[in-house]
């Protein structure tokens, strides 16, 4: 491996001895891929990780100074991103790794040592990691982990998720005794880590673990109340079962093996340019589908306090997504995130009904209706259409009617694929300006031009106004003017 090879070479040259550890090595001994390599040395920290980063020309961050821990950010001669996290080792490398978080990650090796093949590597092991490794056991290298560092309860989850490993009962017991104590960790950490659960595959798993493990109700303590909602006949669970089910589909309504595979997930609309879109990296280092599970989790947030039986005998929760936008606002802003990811969840959530009432029962949607979609959406309006497929699946459960399925379906591609539509020149191009009011019907400049600009727009992208001469006598009629010729 090349950077390992170049990081071999700098110790070499330097003298100081350096130990690998934690994460990279598991990965390594598992045989997956990984990006980050953390670095343990016997020497000034701070000056070896500026030498690191000038020999790899890469970024040096401080993580934290006082603790002389440094992160070097680079990219090897392909063009892969690679974080090398460099530390102080003080006392011997064992006492520092049963100071470590779970057994599997307290794990060593001398860098010196990885010129050999993985397999043959010297592992210092002092709590026996690799019995838990080749069992597949996620276990605490002793009692007082949780207590050393509270952010440990929550990513047991993030670690069982990314290693596909089975959490130890004893250390289950132990998170269910301490899950209080994750109120003394920052709202940002825990943020980091729930979304990067959410992030990694399994979402279905690691949403039910984090459920029977107490953690939820200490994350999303909004969510609690949820439990035991008694739903319509047309759903299959409750309102907790359900937002747990939504955010599962939500990641496999983008799952392409669903999409290829699965009766309903065949019937799913996509773009080839939506991988990417989803892909993206959206706010908080997050990407949209991300985003779009978290969203998928909140989306119902609000049902029970809104929950209502009336007299026609049927449950309604009138107004649950605009109480739901403003709780989520709430949960969002606790948790420190972005203004970027506050504002954008909010509305999915808000909006979460929106795709399946822009046309009546059978029938599609209007170019109008489709062009004020993504109008009010915006940036999130594409989101938003998957989010309600998710929530659909997650209503109906093993009931699923693959022909209701295949007209919801329908419509979301016709709201997809109107939008491209709309999308092209013929329809984009500006056919008045505000100049263009105020020549041909003596409008003075103000905001009054802008919503006449707007009503030009819709009509233009409707399909109803193609030309110049046709919206001024759109604008025409609409004010009782005649146009100045």
């Amino acid at each position: 491996m090349e950077l390992l090879e170049r990081l071999r070479s700098h110790f070499a040259h330097s003298g100081i001895e350096a130990y690998l550890h934690g994460g990279f090595v598991r990965d390594t001994l598992l045989r997956r891929p990984s990006h980050d390599i953390d670095l343990m040395i016997g020497g000034d920290s701070k000056e070896q990780a500026r030498e690191i980063a000038e020999t790899l020309s890469g970024t040096l961050v401080a993580l934290d100074g006082e603790r002389g821990i440094y992160r070097v950010a680079a990219k090897t001669f392909n063009e892969e991103h690679w974080t090398v996290d460099v530390a102080t080792l003080n006392g011997s490398i064992e006492d520092d790794l049963r100071q470590r978080d779970f057994t599997i990650d307290a794990l060593a090796v001398l860098l010196i040592d990885t010129s050999l093949p993985p397999g043959e590597w010297p592992i210092i092991d002092p709590t026996r990691g690799l019995d838990d490794l080749r069992g597949e056991k996620l276990r605490l290298t002793s009692p007082n982990a949780l207590l050393d560092d509270p952010l440990r309860l929550i990513r047991a989850v993030r670690i069982a998720a990314k290693t596909e490993f089975e959490i130890d009962a004893q250390t289950a017991d132990a998170i269910r005794e301490r899950v209080n104590l994750l109120s003394m960790v920052s709202a940002e950490r825990v943020r980091e880590e729930l979304l990067t659960i959410l992030s990694l595959p399994g979402v279905w798993r690691s949403v039910k673990l984090l459920d029977t493990l107490g953690l939820i109700d200490e994350v999303l303590p909004e969510l609690a109340p949820a439990r035991g909602v008694e739903q319509p006949k047309e759903h299959h669970w409750d309102v907790f079962e359900h937002s747990l089910h939504c955010a599962a589909f939500a990641e496999k309504v983008l799952d392409p093996d669903f999409r290829a595979t699965d009766l309903a997930g065949k019937t799913i609309p996509w773009l080839p340019w939506l991988t990417e879109y989803f892909d993206e990296e959206y706010a908080d280092g997050h990407t949209r589908a991300t985003y779009l599970k978290l969203a998928a989790l909140l989306h119902d947030v609000a049902k029970p306090e809104t929950k209502a039986l009336h007299p026609d005998g049927k449950i309604r929760f009138l107004g649950h997504p605009v109480k739901g936008a403003a709780t989520t606002k709430k949960i969002l802003k606790r948790l420190r995130s972005s203004s970027k990811a506050t504002e954008s969840v909010s509305l999915m959530v808000d909006q979460h009904l929106r795709p399946s009432q822009l046309a009546q029962k059978g029938e599609l949607p209007t170019p109008r209706a489709v062009y004020r979609y993504y109008r009010d959406l915006g940036d999130v309006a594409i989101d938003t259409l998957y989010l309600c497929m998710a929530d659909y699946l997650a209503a109906r459960g093993p009931r699923l009617d693959l022909e209701d399925w295949a007209r919801h379906c329908g419509r979301m591609r016709f709201t997809l694929q109107e939008k491209q539509v709309q999308e092209t020149p013929e329809r984009r191009q500006r056919l008045l300006t505000g100049h263009d009011l105020m020549t041909f019907f003596n409008l003075t400049p103000g905001p009054e031009l802008k919503p006449i600009l707007e009503m030009v727009q819709e009509n233009q992208a409707a399909g109803e106004v193609r030309t110049k001469e046709e919206a001024l006598t759109m604008v025409s009629q609409a004010l009782g003017i005649q146009p100045v010729t």
